[in-house]
């Protein structure tokens, strides 16, 4: 009997991917370049845009859905969303945007991981 192969959740294979690719310096590198404009807007401005696009994604690029989650109304998600767009000088919708910069989140956050992981072990 010829069984079919078990398909991982794509967040499995994302953290797989991702945590392949925080151990490259090049990849870690891309991926903090694209995601600064956003970081340094909201250090800057005190703005939550870097959660806004997180929320915006995990929510299926819905505003509605994202709004409901940041406990926001749409126009504030949308107004959020047209400054990311400015920043980044893209259009999020894009397909090879929205790869790109959900490759960029997880490998940031796996990066994060492993850091903070590493300082465990020393401490110990």
């Amino acid at each position: 009997m010829n069984r079919a192969r078990r398909l991982h959740a794509p967040d499995d294979v994302l953290a797989t991917a991702a945590g392949a690719a925080a151990a490259d310096p090049a990849a870690l590198d891309a991926c903090r370049r694209l995601l600064a404009g956003l970081r340094r807007a909201d250090a800057e401005r005190g703005s939550d845009l870097e959660r806004t696009l997180r929320t915006y994604y995990t929510c299926g690029a819905s505003v509605s859905a994202a709004a409901e989650a940041l406990f926001l109304h749409r126009n504030s998600v949308r107004y959020r969303l047209d400054r990311v767009r400015a920043l980044l000088g893209a259009e999020l919708e894009h397909p090879l945007i929205s790869a790109a910069l959900l490759a960029a989140f997880a490998i940031d956050d796996a990066s994060r991981k492993t850091a903070i992981d590493d300082e465990a072990q020393r401490a110990q």
